[in-house]
């Protein structure tokens, strides 16, 4: 019970950066053009991480299916984070 509680508190932890960036961005215009980039950096990243996932998850001493979760879960991270910011009601 206790990694779970963990587990979902970085979670949210990330969700609440990721939503930081994207709320400033929103916010503040001039930093609209910060947001798209970092955007697509983070993109490119996840790309990189998942076409050498076999590597990775050697060097980082983790089984595959870990380190594909771990992935899945850093993508949904950043999905939800943004999605949050950028609802308006």
């Amino acid at each position: 019970m206790g990694k779970g509680i963990q587990l979902g508190g970085y979670f949210l932890l990330g969700v609440s950066c990721c939503g930081l960036f994207s709320y400033t961005a929103y916010v503040v215009p001039r930093f609209q053009a910060y947001a798209f980039w970092l955007v697509v950096v983070v993109s490119l990243l996840f790309i990189v991480a998942g076409l050498v996932d076999d590597y990775l998850s050697e060097v980082m001493g983790v089984t595959y299916t870990q380190y594909i979760g771990g992935l899945i879960t850093c993508i949904a991270i950043v999905l939800l984070g943004s999605l949050i910011q950028w609802i308006q009601q």
